[in-house]
């Protein structure tokens, strides 16, 4: 081979071994987190999601057995089926507004609060249990309800969703079961290129994260948009679309209420904003949070309107939102004393002294 030609290639294929030797060197100081990079290489390499695991029937989960998560995959302590003699269970199923996330862990969201805030105002033991995933609409809660979190026998079951479940309305060809929308958990796609690459090259994960960002769970498991469906006059969505919400919350509460449950719904409160071009996303959630009193109404169960309760003390709880629907810990501390107060009016009154049920 020319000798001028031999060092040619060698320069070619030196040249990107030492700007990879070069970005790994200055990883620290560019603040790279070394985490991220590593997660999103097992994305690419086998399909392995950091936080979620594909699951039979509820479609994903939080991966089971493993830290931040109990072998039933929620964010919560491990869980036993047998019951604490002379403790009430309290039972909290929804969405991330109810798993919580907040930057302050896990004490800040809603029902640790909760637990904590009804033992201090009773000076009894309380067990509240944290069934939320986020990403979950009522159709994940609703069969995870019937295959795992009954048997678990809570005397309170709370149920907070409103805004999960306006996604699928928003489709065309809309289906009650959403599965218009919904998909089994797909990984990104890839090809032998870009596995080699992932494998062996903290260059191309960055730049490939700084470009599309870390695929998330929404667009992992959702169908590709055909199409959305207009708003209608007055800014409406379609009034059939919203019947599914009903239902399967009515389902939960229902089969709660027949084991001897007290149910609970929470409206969603939301933070107020100026931009013209969320009004679908007002109107659904605003119209779930209806449509939750209606049925609360009509079958007996109690009804939180934390919602309302944030629109009138708007200069109260405006800065404990982290974003449209989330909320900073001390504004979670204001849903659990809702809730805590609904349950000492509804509920503790008719609480046996010994507790609610006997051990299973």
């Amino acid at each position: 081979m020319d000798r001028k030609v031999a060092i040619t290639l060698a320069c070619l294929l030196a040249g990107p071994f030492v700007t990879e030797l070069g970005f790994r060197l200055f990883e620290r100081p560019l603040g790279v987190d070394a985490k991220e990079l590593h997660d999103f290489r097992r994305i690419l390499l086998d399909g392995t999601l950091p936080q979620y695991e594909p699951r039979a029937h509820v479609v994903f989960a939080r991966p089971r057995n493993v830290p931040r998560y109990n072998s039933e995959g929620f964010s919560d302590a491990e869980w036993t089926v047998a019951r604490t003699p002379g403790v009430p269970r309290i039972l909290c199923v929804g969405a991330s507004t109810t798993e919580g996330g907040n930057p302050e862990g896990r004490e800040a969201r809603y029902p640790t609060q909760l637990e904590r805030l009804l033992e201090r105002r009773t000076g009894r033991d309380f067990e509240v249990m944290s069934a939320g995933v986020a990403g979950w609409t009522t159709a994940e809660m609703l069969v995870s309800w019937f295959l795992t979190l009954q048997d678990y026998a809570p005397d309170v079951v709370v149920l907070h969703e409103a805004i999960a479940d306006v996604h699928p309305r928003l489709r065309k060809d809309f289906r009650p079961d959403y599965s218009h929308w919904r998909i089994p958990l797909t990984p990104p796609p890839t090809n032998s290129l870009t596995r080699v690459l992932a494998r062996w090259s903290d260059l191309y994960l960055y730049r490939r994260l700084r470009r599309d960002g870390v695929p998330d769970i929404a667009g992992l498991t959702t169908s590709v948009p055909r199409g959305t469906d207009p708003l209608t006059r007055e800014g409406r969505l379609s009034a059939e679309t919203a019947r599914p919400f009903v239902r399967n919350l009515d389902s939960i509460g229902s089969s709660a209420r027949a084991q001897g449950a007290t149910v609970v719904l929470m409206s969603l409160p939301t933070k107020p904003h100026h931009d013209p071009l969320q009004a679908f996303w007002d109107y659904g959630v605003a119209e779930n949070n209806r449509n939750m009193g209606t049925l609360a109404a009509e079958k007996g169960y109690v009804f939180v309107d934390a919602a309302a309760y944030f629109a009138e003390h708007a200069e109260l709880v405006n800065p404990q939102f982290r974003d449209y629907v989330h909320l900073t810990g001390k504004g979670n501390q204001i849903k659990a004393e809702l809730v805590a107060d609904a349950l000492e009016r509804e509920w503790l009154p008719k609480l046996s002294p010994d507790g609610a049920r006997p051990p299973r």
